[in-house]
């Protein structure tokens, strides 16, 4: 969710929704955690296990990250769709 989240806010389209300081922070934030992510993940389990074993919940964080992408084009990256992106990807982290 990570690596999705980090790709859909570096769309050239998400600055024209967001404050850039802002927006910068979350890029930065984001690219941070994938950074401590890979880290732990690559400690924790081998490089191959780590793959194989991520790889049934990437296709599916990937596909609900393509709804969300289908979902801001047919909104025509308004700003009110960004902002309904914003509060749904919140909502995953803290679930």
């Amino acid at each position: 969710m990570l690596q999705q989240s980090f790709n859909l806010f570096h769309t050239e389209r998400s600055s024209a929704a967001w404050d850039t300081t802002l927006l910068e922070q979350l890029r930065t934030g984001l690219h941070q955690q994938l950074d401590a992510l890979d880290a732990c993940l690559g400690q924790v389990m081998g490089e191959e296990d780590s793959a194989l074993g991520r790889t049934g919940f990437t296709l599916a964080v990937r596909r609900y990250f393509q709804g969300i992408h289908v979902y801001l084009r047919k909104k025509g990256y308004s700003d009110y769709a960004w902002e309904t992106v914003r509060v749904e990807i919140t909502r995953c982290f803290l679930c």
